[in-house]
């Protein structure tokens, strides 16, 4: 089995791609083990947190079976399952900024109520982590710095879940939706949304450290709520 080595901002989907060419090839049959993550990290020239991001990303496809205590195999490849992972990513790239939007909405306010729930306390401190970089001077920074550590919460958001599928489709909705912000410039959108984002979220956090499911959901949705507003009339 041979695998060639590949750069690193790639480094996930790489990994996806030759992983999936292995299984439909049957260089990788069903019902065999997949190496140790270590061991595939060492053979792709990645980290073992791509390694183990790649995995993830083919569990929830249906490719992948981890087995607690004896480690990750491979499955008898579903009918059609690629089709129809193929066609949610078609549909949402052809959708509009406000149908992503909704559905983004409908996702993360019961994304937030399961954090709630599920938070581990290194997530509880990488939420925190990424809140306290929010709120240091994000109203003047550049739209850019600004989507990337809100993009870096909502992120951070979903594996609080310890849920595969839900991260899947959290990474979709946004980066199809930081498409539609490519375009903006920092002086585009008022301080008082940035300082209003960046209050919810902190509600959101606040909502999930006392184990508040209903309050992080509502947070989530004015959250939401406040960027539909304010990029709805930007766009």
């Amino acid at each position: 089995m041979e695998f060639s080595t590949i750069k690193k901002n790639t480094a996930v989907n790489m990994v996806v791609e030759q992983l999936l060419e292995q299984i439909r090839n049957q260089g990788l049959s069903p019902g065999s083990k997949l190496p140790a993550q270590r061991e595939l990290a060492v053979m792709f020239g990645v980290g073992r947190s791509s390694i183990r991001e790649a995995i993830n990303t083919l569990v929830a496809r249906g490719y992948l079976e981890p087995i607690q205590g004896k480690g990750t195999f491979i499955k008898e490849i579903r009918q059609n399952s690629e089709t129809q992972f193929e066609k949610l990513s078609t549909a949402a790239q052809k959708s509009s900024f406000l149908d992503l939007m909704e559905a983004r909405t409908t996702l993360e306010c019961k994304t937030a109520a399961l954090a709630a729930t599920r938070a581990t306390t290194n997530s509880l401190n990488q939420l925190r982590d990424i809140m306290d970089l929010l709120s240091k001077d994000m109203e003047n920074s550049s739209y850019d710095i600004f989507l990337r550590a809100d993009k870096s919460f909502h992120y951070a958001l979903a594996e609080a879940t310890e849920n595969d599928v839900i991260c899947e489709m959290t990474k979709l909705v946004l980066e199809l939706l930081t498409e539609h912000h490519e375009n903006l410039k920092s002086d585009h959108l008022s301080h008082a949304y940035r300082k209003k984002s960046v209050k919810t979220l902190g509600k959101v956090l606040g909502a999930i450290e006392t184990r508040n499911p209903a309050a992080a959901s509502q947070w989530m949705e004015k959250h939401l709520t406040a960027i539909i507003d304010e990029l709805d009339n930007v766009l």
